[in-house]
């Protein structure tokens, strides 16, 4: 009989044996007594399930954030004669209440329980995803105390509890090993380590940046510019992902009719390129981005090849909120949205909302139809792009011969000139793609793209129209929206795509995430997600899961929606807010703790120091001016604060300052999504796509190598997989915690946390000097007791040396040397930390 003996946190053991009817799970953990509850959380695959377990007090007691999608939940309760095994399972979108099993059944017998599951009802899966721990239920007024988790990282607490690993039942196990360790979505490599690569200008190398420049003048990147060099240099960096930003075919200025794809009205666009968020053809990839555009799919196809050699997987956008206006797919017809919508019948125009259509449509009153877009008044051009075009041409009939063009085929396009109309809305309207309802969207709105229709009324107040499946109505159609947004996913899945970072997630329904990604993984189990989400968005779209939507005082939160509907990980826009306002004010390192929430969210947020969205690190109008020394402290912080992904921005690595007027992108400290341009600090690295940065400065080639250590040292396993420990709220009160004259508390300028692994051993302490200009000296951080207990050094190494090695250092880093007693009473002793300087303290025991 197959059998595996498993050591769980707090002495916990943890048995599992295979007959051939039954799977046997024996638990035993001391401290267990009649107060205590035993838990196992199963994810069968039979149901979509749920992250979260109800919380209940006297019951399940306080919430338990799990790694995987559970739909099974057994309990039994030490002390009660007979022994009873209750059970919820999700079903109907919820999960049901607690009753006693009929078929699952438990023993105990002197303390040690033992739970039979008939493995009739699990003939479908070849595979368990299983989560077990206690509950001390009579401590914390009912909601009780968390321990011996299956998870040895898991300490014993109070409170809500996140589960970071899973055990993984492979019920076709003839040996002993029945269970794998697993990280949260069957994540068992490495880290997360994201590079974004917009490609219209990574590869370009035309150095031209003429505002306004056309595709002939300033040039394009290409598919066949992030060639086998370029590959292995990512890789090499520590990067495991490519965010292949942009390649979704767009409305565009550039004409392509000689392969069927004409330039798009200017009323509609943002830029002459065009926004890589307004979709044109979710089947297709850009053009522009082709050796021969008539062969682009091909050549995408090739790229994804290349990734792939250089064990790397690609992701691309996924904007499932809004589509261009001019949306019309020559790929997939028969999948068009609005002329297909509602089952293939067409939209129903006449209404403003109903389940079945792909759009939101404007009911007529003394403003439209038509639809009047902000981009052409009295007879002028408004918008920028407008602007463009009517400079374009003037320029055109003042000197013929020297025409410029919008055409990757050499020749000038009848490009129509603005009026303030679109052919296609004339005579009706779809609501703009911010959910501005009205037949005059602004000039700051997403006037260039149409919201799409998931089945929730956005207008509706008390946001209870739904019509699709949910908790509280299971057995709603699902929206035609939804089916063919699985077909755009399965279709690039099948292509080779490896996983989507998803626009403005939070503005769709969550069921939704729930439904796709559950099919996305069920085609590829990894398939990644990464959710742009913003929780204090006004837009968002809270789920109403009876469980999550009573989370965080009831206000919820949409990160836990979007969680648990799957997401490998969110933005965590508030870390990056709280270390921007230490230079741009008012803000101390200390504020940087106050962003972390609960743990689920904390340890699953995708981390950045730039994106396409935010300014540049090496701005001289942001960060305080700093230039590209900025980027090393803030970057450390926070790709080295959790277990989630982390992200590089192209051009963040040589210090892109992001500054100039590009065309629609304005002098933002951005470097614009919107215009043909080029990065003037990266080409010189790309270097006539040779990637041997050769023209970069003596200091951009520094900048460049500290990433890449960076980047490789948080795939580190105290970085992967070790709980983070903050220290700046326990030293507040030191006065030798970096604490300038005139300061009080300590904390303003330097930030400090652990990093800890229990399966190796690994620890690291991470301090940042983030003042611009002056040394911290005489630094002592200390350890408190807690501190020194969570870290594993309260028992025989309490008399042990310490010597920490700054791992992070480009050349012989500072070492330190203390022991465990001074850590705890005086604190650890740093002679000094330069300004704007990280280290990255792998923390040994007795020197070795």
């Amino acid at each position: 009989m197959p059998k595996q003996i498993i050591s769980g946190a707090e002495g916990a053991s943890i048995t599992i044996s295979l007959t051939k009817a039954d799977i046997q799970i024996d638990y035993r953990a001391p401290g267990v007594d009649a107060n205590t509850t035993i838990f196992v959380a199963l994810g069968t695959h039979r149901e979509i399930g749920s992250a979260v377990i109800p919380f209940q007090r006297e019951q399940e007691g306080s919430t338990v954030f799990l790694p995987f999608k559970a739909d099974l939940l057994l309990s039994t309760k030490l002390g009660v004669e007979p022994a009873s095994c209750l059970q919820r399972n999700w079903t109907h979108w919820k999960w049901s209440d607690a009753t006693p099993s009929t078929g699952n059944h438990v023993k105990i017998d002197q303390g040690t329980a033992t739970f039979q599951l008939p493995r009739s009802q699990f003939t479908e899966a070849s595979t368990l995803n299983c989560a077990i721990y206690a509950k001390d239920l009579s401590q914390n007024d009912g909601w009780g105390k968390l321990f011996g988790c299956s998870d040895l990282s898991v300490e014993s607490k109070i409170g809500d509890q996140y589960i970071p690993q899973y055990l993984e039942l492979n019920l076709g196990a003839t040996g002993n090993q029945i269970a794998t360790l697993c990280r949260r979505y069957n994540r068992v490599a490495s880290k997360i380590r994201i590079y974004q690569l917009f490609v219209r200008l990574f590869g370009n190398t035309n150095e031209t940046r003429k505002e306004d420049g056309t595709i002939t003048e300033n040039g394009v990147g290409k598919f066949s510019d992030i060639n086998d060099v370029a590959l292995k240099a990512l890789r090499d960096s520590g990067f495991t992902h490519i965010w292949l930003t942009g390649i979704l075919q767009q409305a565009t200025a550039t004409d392509y009719s000689e392969i069927g794809q004409p330039a798009d009205d200017p009323d509609l666009l943002k830029g002459l390129a065009g926004s890589p968020y307004a979709i044109k053809d979710y089947f297709d990839v850009c053009p522009d981005y082709a050796e021969k555009p008539d062969k682009r799919l091909s050549e995408f196809k090739s790229l994804l090849e290349r990734i792939h050699k250089y064990h790397m997987q690609a992701l691309i956008d996924f904007i499932p909120n809004h589509v261009a206006r001019s949306y019309n797919s020559d790929v997939k017809p028969d999948q068009n949205f609005g002329l297909k919508g509602n089952g293939g019948a067409g939209d129903d125009i006449s209404v403003f909302f109903s389940p079945q259509n792909n759009f939101f449509y404007l009911q007529p009153d003394a403003v439209g139809p038509p639809l009047h877009l902000p981009t052409w008044k009295d007879g002028q051009p408004i918008s920028p792009t407008c602007k463009a075009v009517a400079a374009l041409k003037q320029e055109a009939a003042v000197s013929k011969p020297s025409t410029p063009e919008i055409s990757a085929a050499g020749k000038a396009p009848p490009l129509p000139e603005c009026d303030g109309f679109f052919a296609g809305e004339m005579d009706h309207g779809k609501v703009t793609g911010n959910n501005t309802a009205s037949w005059m969207p602004d000039i700051n709105d997403w006037y260039e793209t149409a919201k799409l229709n998931y089945g929730f009324d956005f207008t509706d107040a008390t946001k209870s129209v739904r019509e699709y499946p949910n908790a509280n109505t299971p057995d709603k159609s699902i929206p035609d929206t939804w089916k063919k947004m699985d077909g755009v996913l399965a279709y690039w899945q099948a292509m080779g795509v490896d996983g989507f970072r998803c626009d403005m997630s939070h503005m769709v329904p969550p069921e939704f995430w729930n439904w796709i990604i559950a099919r996305a993984r069920a085609r590829h189990t990894d398939v990644v997600f990464i959710g742009e989400a913003y929780d204090n968005d006004p837009a968002k779209v809270p789920g109403v899961d009876p469980v999550i939507s009573k989370l965080h005082r009831g206000q919820s939160n949409v990160m836990f929606d979007l969680l648990d509907a799957g997401f490998n990980a969110v933005y965590d826009d508030p870390t990056y807010r709280a270390i921007k306002k230490i230079y741009e004010g008012p803000g101390w390192a200390n504020d940087i703790d106050g962003a972390r929430t609960y743990d689920f969210i904390f340890e699953n947020s995708l981390r950045y120091a730039e994106n396409h969205d935010e300014a540049r690190l090496a701005s001289k109008s942001q960060w305080g001016g700093l230039g590209m020394k900025i980027g090393p402290p803030v970057s450390a912080i926070l790709y080295g604060l959790s277990r989630g992904p982390i992200m590089v921005y192209n051009g963040q690595e040589v210090g892109e300052p992001g500054e100039g007027i590009e065309g629609f992108g304005a002098n933002d400290a951005r470097t614009s999504i919107f215009d043909y341009w080029s990065m003037p600090e990266l080409v010189k690295w790309v270097d006539d796509h040779k990637y041997d940065g050769k023209r970069l400065s003596f200091e951009q080639k520094e900048l460049r190598s500290f990433y890449s250590r960076l980047i490789n040292l948080t795939d580190e396993t105290a970085f992967r997989d070790g709980i983070s420990i903050q220290l700046n709220s326990v030293n507040k009160d030191n006065p030798n915690y970096g604490r300038l004259p005139n300061e009080h508390p300590s904390g303003h300028w330097l930030y400090s946390f652990l990093r800890y692994d229990l399966n190796t051993a690994q620890r690291f302490l991470v301090v940042v000097n983030l003042h611009p200009t002056t040394t911290l000296k005489e630094i002592r951080i200390v350890l408190p007791e807690a501190v020194i207990k969570l870290l594993g050094l309260d028992s025989q190494y309490r008399n042990s040396d310490l010597q920490l090695i700054d791992r992070l250092a480009a050349r012989e880093g500072i070492t330190v040397r203390s022991t465990v007693a001074e850590a705890s009473k005086h604190g650890i002793p740093i002679a000094e930390i330069p300004p704007l300087t990280a280290c990255y303290f792998e923390l040994k025991i007795g020197g070795l």
